[in-house]
């Protein structure tokens, strides 16, 4: 199946995907804004929702934990987060979509105006689209946009895909607010077939010990917590990180790496691995993989076909 909800992939591509900083010399290297590791801070209340349908007041509790009411379900839809784009698209309601940010590179959405970035996107075009709603994400990365749009009066929902349940979640929250759950539901069951397949092609086989590396030097992993680790695993892999060496993304030591025994250092394309770590079997990955979002399926076929190639032919 070919990978749906397409990101132009580049430098900052986890600042948008998930509102945390890129750096370590233009590598996908994610922190908060200022530099130090990013936190999951947001509440930690599961959507709820009172649906109504076509016309009807629509009712939503969002991923920060906020009640959003809306008259009807929106028809002018602004996603500053590709994630969530990508889960409109695949539920077939992109025709709600008035706006876009620059990293939305599904060819779907290519005649939509941008409003910049995911974080601290231009205010002046966001307004001059009249969106219904905007859907950011949540984060203390940006805590000016959503005070701008609550002056401007216009509604917004928050998504924080951390977990793969989070991605879960956004689905079935953006499908209450459009008045869609059984488009969403289906789309989550698609998903959630797709890992499983993943599992049961795998099982048997030892983990691998790996380490998810984003680039950088130091080098910046994905640890537990993170919808990256839980990939692995479905994919076969062990993560070599405990839970809590690393909160969500963030540095580790090369000394710390080659310490851990890794088996196959996982990275993105575009990713640079220390000298200090280029004597270990790595393995290659598209940029995609880096998406909290309609791709994860695919995701964990091609982690698995790297960490298990035998499983696979």
């Amino acid at each position: 199946m070919p990978r749906r909800g397409r990101l132009r992939l580049g430098p900052l591509v986890l600042f948008v995907l998930l509102g945390l900083a890129a750096g370590c010399g233009g590598e996908s290297a994610p922190g908060t804004g200022d530099g130090s590791p990013g936190t999951r801070d947001r509440q930690p209340e599961s959507p709820t929702v009172a649906e109504g349908g076509p016309g009807e007041a629509v009712v939503v509790r969002d991923q920060a934990g906020r009640e959003v009411q809306l008259p009807s379900p929106p028809a002018r839809v602004i996603s500053l987060v590709p994630a969530a784009t990508g889960i409109l698209l695949a539920m077939g309601e992109g025709d709600r979509l008035v706006g876009r940010t620059d990293y939305d590179g599904d060819p779907a959405v290519d005649h939509l105006p941008s409003v910049g970035g995911g974080l601290h996107p231009s205010l002046e075009l966001l307004t001059s689209l009249d969106p219904h709603i905007v859907i950011r994400f949540e984060g203390d990365q940006d805590r000016a946009t959503p005070s701008a749009l609550e002056r401007a009066g216009i509604p917004h929902l928050a998504v924080r895909p951390d977990r793969l349940d989070d991605i879960f979640e956004m689905i079935a929250l953006l499908g209450d607010l459009l008045g869609v759950p059984g488009q969403a539901e289906a789309l989550e069951s698609e998903l959630r077939g797709e890992l499983a397949e993943v599992q049961d092609r795998i099982a048997g086989e030892p983990p691998v010990r790996t380490l998810f590396l984003l680039g950088g030097d130091p080098p910046w992993v994905a640890g537990p917590g993170t919808f990256l680790h839980e990939l692995v695993e479905i994919a076969g892999g062990l993560n070599v990180l405990d839970e809590g060496e690393v909160p969500l993304y963030g540095p580790v030591s090369v000394e710390e790496v080659i310490r851990r025994e890794v088996s196959i250092l996982l990275i993105p394309e575009t990713g640079r691995v220390p000298a200090g770590l280029r004597r270990l079997e790595v393995a290659r990955l598209s940029g995609d993989v880096q998406s909290p979002g309609v791709g994860v399926g695919e995701s964990a076929r091609e982690i698995s076909r790297a960490l298990h190639p035998e499983a696979w032919r």
